[in-house]
């Protein structure tokens, strides 16, 4: 295997897994703040919100983690170089929307603690406490 296909996979994979511990950081922290609130408000991989549904947070990430990871495998390892650099573009970018969306959901457990988010500021939400 060609040494930049290797340094690719690596670095695919190592921005996958980033990826998908920071999302089941954010979904268990919002989940365990939110109760209510459904997996499609909370994420936007339809495969993700499909796996939780029907297994559950925890089996349904781990198999989600199984298939992601072999599918930027098989991108990284088979596919054209330019499509492996766009799906590296989007893991940073992913990653970088890890991190602001954690904080703002900090900055608002931290502000409205039980949950509950006030109609007057925020309207209607669903699966509001």
């Amino acid at each position: 295997m060609e040494t930049w296909r290797q340094v690719i996979i690596t670095i695919l994979i190592v921005l996958s897994v980033i990826d998908i511990v920071a999302t089941y950081n954010y979904v268990s922290r919002y989940k365990k703040w939110q109760p209510n609130k459904p997996y499609e408000l909370i994420e936007l991989n339809p495969l993700l919100v499909f796996l939780w549904n029907t297994f559950g947070l925890h089996l349904g990430m781990f198999i989600g983690a199984i298939v992601l990871l072999a599918l930027n495998y098989i991108v990284g390892k088979e596919a054209h170089y330019s499509i492996a650099i766009i799906l590296l573009i989007f893991l940073i970018y992913a990653t970088y929307n890890h991190n602001k969306n954690i904080n703002l959901l900090f900055q608002l457990m931290d502000k409205y603690p039980t949950g509950y988010l006030p109609y007057d500021i925020f309207g209607r939400v669903i699966g509001n406490n």
